[in-house]
């Protein structure tokens, strides 16, 4: 399947049907703590990383936010992570030029700023927290190296998936066994449901919601 028609069959499909997936092929990557800025919610992409660390006051990064950005390709993912911090690191400015630049979603392990500019944007934002509090003590160290955003590790070109139930990361190299499990997890969600609405017994139903544990036989 062509990357772009990945990313657009991750966005479509129910986050807890992938999650299942995950759980089938015995992955990590939940974020935990970060959540949508607004009611756009909903996205897929892979992922741009941009690490930063407490501030040195030498060898920083000389790239700003907008800059990093202007380097994206759209459907892509600004991911920022790799410090607990109570600093905003980034405001409704540099969100709206994501926008304007095609991206799929930011997503901050961080706090951003400017929240009511971010409910009104089109394109999801994700972050722990909303602060004014100025980024005086940390800085950009580096960009598309790994990240830890949300208790979850992110490396450049994984897929990273967003809904209103919060945002999860995928391995680039996985991305293929996933969407081989989703087609079989679907079904068995599907059937799951109809079960529980039709009335069946416990029996039944346990035993559906099972086969959702069992990886897919190649």
């Amino acid at each position: 399947m062509a990357e772009k028609n990945v990313f657009q069959r991750l966005a479509a499909a129910d986050q807890g049907m992938i999650s299942d997936c995950m759980l089938r092929l015995g992955l990590g990557g939940w974020m935990d703590g970060i959540h949508a800025a607004g009611d756009a919610a909903v996205f897929a992409g892979p992922a741009k990383t941009v690490l930063v660390g407490p501030r040195r006051g030498v060898e920083g990064y000389a790239q700003s936010k907008y800059a990093i950005i202007a380097d994206m390709n759209a459907g892509e993912v600004l991911v920022v992570g790799g410090v607990e911090t109570t600093e905003n690191q980034i405001g409704g400015n540099v969100a709206l030029f994501g926008q304007m630049q095609g991206l799929a979603a930011i997503v901050c392990g961080t706090p951003v700023r400017d929240r009511e500019e971010m409910m009104a944007l089109k394109m999801p934002v994700f972050a722990s927290a909303f602060t004014a509090r100025m980024p005086v003590s940390t800085d950009t160290i580096a960009i598309n190296v790994p990240v830890v955003c949300g208790g979850s590790q992110v490396r450049p070109g994984d897929a990273v998936v967003g809904s209103k139930d919060g945002v999860l990361v995928i391995p680039k190299s996985k991305l293929d066994d996933i969407l081989f499990e989703l087609e079989e997890v679907e079904k068995i969600e599907t059937a799951l449901q109809k079960a529980v609405r039709d009335g069946k017994t416990f029996k039944e139903i346990e035993a559906l919601a099972g086969q959702k544990k069992k990886p897919r036989a190649r």
